[in-house]
This record gives structure tokens, C-alpha cells and sequence, in this order.
């Protein structure tokens, strides 16, 4: 109540000095709106409860030179508390030029006839790799996890229970950092990813419009991704191939008629980048994800969502306004005016220490008090959104840097197809094979 009370001290002083009409007091007005009313819905919000589903599943691993991190992921799907008869698991080699495809195949013998695995041969990008997943299984929900991300052991169950409800199209899970401990970078990223799923998608799950279904950790209802797989799969703008945020343009083209929840109860954790020069290269992708999917989502969502609307049209516009005004207030201002910004810099440090507070009231790790620092952190390099909207054709990953590899000759493909225990009788012939044409495509179900 002391933090909302300076807040609106700052808002009434706002109108006072320059009068309702002026760009910095409307601004001051719907932001300061739109975050308490964040927190008021988060408060309100619940996670779906369990309905004791248990449908036929299928979890989707797209791998892109994960090495043996695949192989902990692989593992750790295998190991979650489900029927295993109910559950396969599909991991999709995206052109990996390292040593991936040999810990899936490694990851897989540990679990017969549970691992599906597919080589793509050359990388085609995550969603080529997803979409083959996808087509290849016929399981009623498909749960998407990160080949460098480990689901806890119930979290496949409990992501499902949200399907009770019909209307339901996806379902995002909470994810945390497990390499948070790291160094400050990684700490700052954890007190983002809590504070970002626990207040902004439990708020958002409120409405029934969370605007990204984190590719972390998520579920989709096989029916609402079947008939826009293929515009997905082959999204352009402006004419051109667009490949970036795989997962906000599923959620984006899934709200058209879908609901999207939040699950805050299925948890999974994966790792941060830890060097500053792959976070930037990360936030850029993310950036240009957000400008690209928001334009969409802002053009449909006020007929597919008329009561989110609001709220999804000011987190669309604030995440391009807030970098401009930043400028006006901490640079503009004081130059101009001579004014220091103390009303501004106080109203942030409030706002992001009720984050931090509302951190701590959920969870008591220590990471809470980086919610502050990570936002002036995120605040101080905001500006990026601008270079990332003029970069916005460009197609590049960013993080990772992978010689191109020619199209891998097709070859006869040997399949071993065995719901039992394999033997070597079975597995050597295929064991051979595979060493002499590694890149090929090969199925062990």
C-alpha cells in the first residue's frame, strides 16, 4: 500500500506540473494501470485444477547442437510420472554438425520403445523440426520442451490437466533457470523468468490469452495446431521467410480461436547463457519475435479476445514506447529542463521492488532482490527493439555459429521397429549402419 501510495504521489504530480493532456502523464497513467492491474489478477489466479486426465501424449524435442544435454533432457521425459504406454517421446536431430545425434541415439537405447528419433540431415530451423514431430505422431496433445530444458517429474501430468476445459489450446508451464547461480547475469535472467511467468502469464492466464506459450516448456491441443501447422511452418513477413519466435507466432495463431492458459504448478527448469555477448545476441532474437507476432496478435485479438484486448494492445505499445521514454525522461529532460528525473527514476525503483516483493511473497530463494538490478539491467539496453526492428529480416540465429553442411545423400533406411527389449541381434545390424552414415535419417520406435 506504501508503494501504490508514492506511485500515485508521482501520477498526481505529473498532472499538476504538465496537465492530463500531455504524452508523459496519459503515458504515466496506463502504465501505472496496466502493472497494478497485473498484480491484482495475478492474486486471483489459479492454476488449472487436476482433473485426473491422462490422454495419450507425445513429447516434442527439437535438437540443434545441444550434444549431451540432449541426452539429460531425453531422460528426464522418460522418467515422468506417466502411464509410459500413454506417452512417447520424439526428439528431432536438427543438422546437428557435433556429437548430438549420437547422444540421442544413446539416450534412446536407454529406453526401448519409448524414443522416437528423427534426422533432418541439414539444419532447417526449429520449426521445420518441430513440424516433422509433430507430424509424426498422433498423440491428442503434444507437450514441447527445449532440448537443453528438464521437465519436473510431474509436470507432463499436471501441464495436461488444463485440457479439461474444451476451449483450451495451449497451456504454458513455469520454467526456471537452472543455472542461476552462476554469475550475476544468470541471477538477473532467473529474477526475470520468475517475475515475468508468476505475475505477467498468471495474469494474462486470467483472461485466457497468454501471449507466449514459452517453447521452454509447453502443451498444445493437437486439433488447434493441425490446421495452421502448415502457415506456421512457412510464416513470412513482408514476403520473406520468418523463422524467429517459434513459439510466440504458435501461441499468436493459436489465440485466433483458442484459449492459452498458464500452469503455474508445472514446472520445468533450463539453462540461461551465461557470457553477455550471447544474452544480447538472445534478446535480440526475442525482440524481433515480439515486435513481429505483436503486430498480429494486436490485429485479431480485439475480435478474438475483446476482454484481453486491452491489456495485450498496452504490452504491445509499452514494450516500444517504454525505451523512448526513457530517453525523454533520464536524457531529454534533464538537458532541456535542467531537471533531475527523480520522480521517474523513483516510480521505477518502486514498481520493480514490488516485483521483487511480489517475488519474495512466492518464493524465499535469495534470487527476489535481482529483481530490481535485472530491471534497470533490461531497462538500460531497451533501446535495442529499434535495432532489432530494423534487423527484423534478418534470419539469423545469432547464438550459434554452424558451417553449412550440404543436403545428406538418401540412403535405404534401416528401421528397427521393436516393442520389447531390443537384442543384439537387432541393434548391432543398426548400431553399424548408423556409424557409417551418421547423418541420416533413422527411426528407433
Amino acid at each position: 500500500m506504501v508503494l501504490c501510495g508514492l506511485l500515485i504521489a508521482h501520477i498526481t504530480a505529473q498532472l499538476r506540473g504538465t496537465g492530463i493532456g500531455s504524452f508523459t502523464s496519459i503515458y504515466t497513467i496506463v502504465i501505472a494501470c496496466f502493472i497494478f492491474s497485473r498484480f491484482v489478477l495475478a492474486a486471483m489466479y489459479r492454476a488449472p485444477r487436476n482433473a485426473r486426465l491422462e490422454p495419450n501424449l507425445a513429447i516434442i524435442v527439437p535438437a540443434f547442437m545441444e550434444s549431451e544435454a540432449v541426452a539429460r533432457t531425453i531422460d528426464s521425459c522418460c522418467a515422468s510420472a506417466y502411464p509410459p504406454d500413454k506417452l512417447e517421446v520424439v526428439v528431432i536431430n536438427d543438422g546437428s554438425t557435433d556429437d548430438t545425434w549420437k547422444h540421442m541415439n544413446l539416450a534412446a537405447a536407454r529406453h526401448p520403445g519409448r524414443v522416437t528419433l528423427i534426422d533432418l540431415g541439414r539444419n532447417q530451423g526449429k520449426k521445420a523440426a518441430m513440424a516433422a514431430g509433430i507430424r509424426a505422431t498422433s498423440a491428442e496433445f503434444f507437450i514441447c520442451v527445449d532440448s537443453d530444458s528438464t521437465p519436473a517429474p510431474r509436470a507432463i501430468r499436471k501441464l495436461a490437466q488444463g485440457f479439461a476445459d474444451p476451449k483450451v489450446g495451449a497451456i504454458s508451464g513455469l520454467t526456471h533457470v537452472r543455472n542461476a547461480d552462476t554469475n550475476l547475469l544468470t541471477r538477473m535472467q532467473a529474477a526475470n523468468y520468475f517475475v515475468n511467468f508468476q505475475l505477467f502469464k498468471a495474469a494474462e492466464s486470467r483472461l485466457s490469452a497468454v501471449s507466449c506459450a514459452s517453447g521452454c516448456f509447453c502443451a498444445y491441443r493437437r486439433a488447434a495446431v493441425l490446421p495452421i501447422l502448415e502457415e506456421w511452418e512457412n510464416q513470412k513477413l513482408f514476403g520473406r521467410p520468418w523463422s524467429h519466435g517459434d513459439d510466440r507466432a504458435l501461441t499468436t495463431m493459436t489465440l485466433r480461436r483458442w484459449k492459452v492458459l498458464y500452469d503455474s504448478e508445472a514446472e520445468a527448469w533450463t539453462d540461461a547463457p551465461v557470457r553477455y555477448r550471447t544474452f544480447f545476441k538472445q534478446q535480440l532474437r526475442w525482440q524481433k519475435s515480439f515486435v513481429g507476432e505483436s503486430v498480429a496478435l494486436i490485429r485479431h485479438s480485439w475480435r478474438s479476445h475483446p476482454i484481453a484486448f486491452p491489456s495485450l494492445f498496452v504490452a504491445s505499445v509499452s514494450g516500444i514506447a517504454s525505451p523512448l521514454v526513457a530517453v525523454y525522461q533520464v536524457v531529454w529532460v534533464p538537458v532541456t529542463h535542467t531537471t533531475a528525473p527523480v520522480f521517474y527514476l523513483l516510480s521505477l525503483y518502486l514498481l520493480y521492488a514490488s516485483c521483487a516483493l511480489f517475488y519474495l511473497s512466492r518464493s524465499n530463494d535469495g534470487t527476489w532482490k535481482y529483481a530490481v538490478i535485472s530491471a534497470f539491467f533490461y531497462i538500460s539496453f531497451s533501446l535495442q527493439i529499434f535495432w532489432a526492428i530494423i534487423r527484423i529480416l534478418d534470419n539469423r540465429w545469432g547464438t550459434r555459429v554452424v558451417e553449412a553442411e550440404p543436403m545428406a545423400t538418401v540412403v535405404p533406411l534401416p528401421v528397427v521397429r521393436s516393442r520389447g527389449d531390443w537384442s543384439r541381434e537387432l541393434y548391432e545390424p543398426n548400431a553399424q549402419w548408423l556409424r557409417s552414415h551418421p547423418r541420416e535419417r533413422i527411426h528407433y520406435t
